[in-house]
């Protein structure tokens, strides 16, 4: 599978189509409102926080995506 793009992540988190054809629709990845500030926060900080209610595996999925684009390591807490 080749690397995802940025922008890619970035439209699949809201739900349009991509142009490297990455996702999967029996794995959610739109985010909602709250996901969103999530996962900007995990871009900025390094981390994926996870709150002690949990979330959905759509902020994990997409985030996943989001260091592999980027060459980071999946980091959640």
């Amino acid at each position: 599978m080749p690397k995802p793009d940025k922008n890619d992540i970035e439209r699949l988190s809201r739900g349009e189509s991509t142009r490297g054809r990455i996702g999967n629709r029996g794995v959610g990845h739109r985010l909602t409102q709250k996901e969103r500030i999530l996962f900007e926060a995990a871009k900025r900080n390094g981390f994926l926080k996870i709150p002690v209610t949990g979330i959905r595996k759509n902020v994990l999925n997409v985030y996943r995506l989001w260091c592999q684009a980027t060459d980071r390591d999946f980091i959640t807490r």
